[in-house]
């Protein structure tokens, strides 16, 4: 199903208009498995009446009950969150005015795989689950007969979505376990412009301070953090700039591990699965970066600032030079906080750099389908009811209210086009225009939805970015060095789960010691060496039987 999947600007032919979706061939779905959950009784109430019906788009009929249906779906407050319930958001209740379903939502208090595995193994699952680990976690739940196979139900009773995977086959193959069930609904981008995510991030002025241009090797890189260092960019006459900040270890490895031809997770190399740590030119990787700590050109206290609080902190207050981050909640927003409160404050964006053996890629782009999505629980009872209910996420409609929130409140439609209003792009009670927009809505890239680039668009555009940014990037992502989203079988996990378990946290720690000095680089050998006892090759064996699989090998 899967041989030969490509994917790069030719991917997909669907763009963001104001109709969303084009139309689509029909496909024969006459051999597919049979689970639709149809089956099962009805709820009370469920189906509406005829007369009090009208088409959300693509044949799908609102609202979806006659009488109010309660349903529960689990999800962590995570970033996206604002308030104490998703039904605060402006978006959800005018969701449930116009499907009569009332969702009862169930927060975890992070999005940790902890607490998602506390939920998993309780025994007693809501109706739907959001996670962003259904591309690892979907076929292991839903070999269990945790998770409700959703393709019939797709073909049955979700138009919006079975267009989209009808006219997207390589989403469709992405979604698809093992065992040839589609157990999640993810977060869709559509159109591959935007696909890039995070990116490298710099203070153009303090460039232009210290007489350098923007880095494009990893030597320049240390020569221009160097220089933040030592030439007092911000023109206080203190010592006090961190040249690179980060909130963690892995934005770091984003932007230079590729450059060292690995990856700080796992990666593919001429259809070799492999694990960066595990390969020896990591080793070159971790001894450039122990150079930047002990030279305090990177932030000495990147374990102890982990927050964007606290990043955001050093970035307002002039003593940031540069950073690995988004398009919108970095760049636009440091933008914007610092507009009219200096008077050179300028960001711009780096290209990957290059590293000493001419290795140049960027890392942080995702597949068109997320793994961040939305499951149903094969305990519900309303299964019909559910999946049109996500079906209408999927909806033109839906789509514009996840991502723009409820017309009149948040945007207008100007010219047949959603136009944000001032109060969500220009806020006047101190947020970002990202904070303000998560009163109206979840946010279209954070949700079983498709996001809309329009949205993104505009905040950048209120930002004073008129040029995206995430353009720049699509030649330097690579998907053939990409590990994709393998979903491996309930034998192959049984191995992978424990064993990635000890060595994700023995990375972790012995990576950051390496790093910090507090670990000689002469033991790098040593800690290969203890990986292999802890049978990590194993591991790795059952990656490349899942990679070798998704690619119909």
């Amino acid at each position: 199903m899967r041989k030969g999947m490509k994917f790069g600007t030719a991917l997909l032919v669907l763009t963001m208009t104001t109709s969303m979706m084009l139309s689509a061939c029909s496909k024969d779905t006459s051999n597919k498995p049979s689970n639709s959950g149809s089956d099962k009784p009805a709820a009370e109430g469920n189906g509406g009446t005829e007369s009090n019906k009208r088409d959300a788009g693509n044949g799908l009929q609102v609202p979806i009950a006659d009488k109010k249906l309660d349903v529960s779906l689990w999800a962590p407050s995570g970033g996206n969150f604002k308030g104490k319930d998703f039904n605060e958001k402006y978006s959800f209740q005018k969701m449930e005015e116009v499907t009569n379903i009332h969702v009862n939502f169930q927060h975890a208090t992070e999005a940790s795989e902890e607490a998602f595995s506390l939920l998993m193994s309780s025994g007693k699952l809501p109706d739907m689950i959001y996670t962003a680990m259904w591309d690892k976690e979907a076929s292991k739940y839903g070999s269990q007969g945790a998770l409700l196979p959703l393709e019939q139900l797709i073909e049955e009773k979700a138009p919006n979505i079975k267009k989209i995977l009808d006219a997207n086959p390589d989403i469709r193959g992405l979604i698809t376990s093992p065992d040839g069930h589609i157990y999640y609904l993810p977060n869709l981008m559509l159109d591959t412009k935007y696909l890039t995510q995070m990116f490298g991030q710099i203070r153009e002025d303090w460039l232009e301070k210290v007489g350098l241009p923007a880095p494009e090797t990893t030597d320049d890189w240390y020569n221009v953090l160097k220089a933040f260092k030592e030439k007092d960019p911000n023109g206080n006459g203190k010592a006090d700039e961190i040249p690179f900040v980060t909130v963690n270890l892995e934005n770091v490895m984003f932007l230079f591990a590729p450059a060292f031809g690995v990856e700080f997770g796992l990666f593919v190399e001429d259809g070799k699965v492999k694990y960066g740590p595990f390969d020896p030119r990591f080793k070159d990787l971790v001894e450039y970066l122990n150079k930047l700590y002990n030279e305090k050109l990177l932030d000495p206290n990147y374990l102890v600032d982990t927050t964007f609080k606290t990043l955001t902190e050093k970035v307002t207050t002039d003593r940031a030079g540069a950073w690995f981050g988004w398009a919108g909640s970095y760049m636009g927003n440091f933008t914007q906080l610092m507009d009219g409160k200096h008077p050179t404050f300028k960001i711009a964006p780096v290209l990957p750099p290059k590293g000493p053996n001419g290795d140049q890629r960027h890392v942080s782009f995702r597949w068109p389908a997320g793994a961040n999505g939305i499951a149903v629980s094969s305990q519900t009872k309303n299964a019909d009811a559910i999946i049109q209910w996500l079906d209408y996420q999927y909806s033109e409609e839906g789509i514009v209210m996840n991502n723009f929130g409820v017309e009149g409140k948040s945007y207008d439609m100007v010219d047949g086009q959603p136009k944000f209003k001032d109060a969500v792009t220009h806020p006047e009670n101190g947020e970002s225009n990202t904070e303000a927009l998560l009163t109206h809505t979840v946010g279209g890239g954070q949700w079983a939805t498709v996001e809309d680039p329009r949205y993104s668009q505009q905040i950048r555009d209120a930002s004073g970015q008129t040029d995206n940014p995430q353009e720049l990037y699509g030649q330097f992502n690579k998907f053939d060095y990409k590990m994709p989203p393998v979903q491996l079988l309930p034998e192959e996990n049984d191995i992978v789960v424990p064993i990635m378990a000890d060595v994700t946290t023995y990375v972790n720690e012995s990576i950051n010691a390496f790093i910090m000095g507090k670990k000689p680089i002469s033991e790098y050998d040593d800690f290969i060496a203890q990986l292999k006892k802890m049978k990590f090759e194993q591991a790795l064996e059952q990656y490349q039987k899942g990679y070798d699989r998704f690619k119909g090998k």
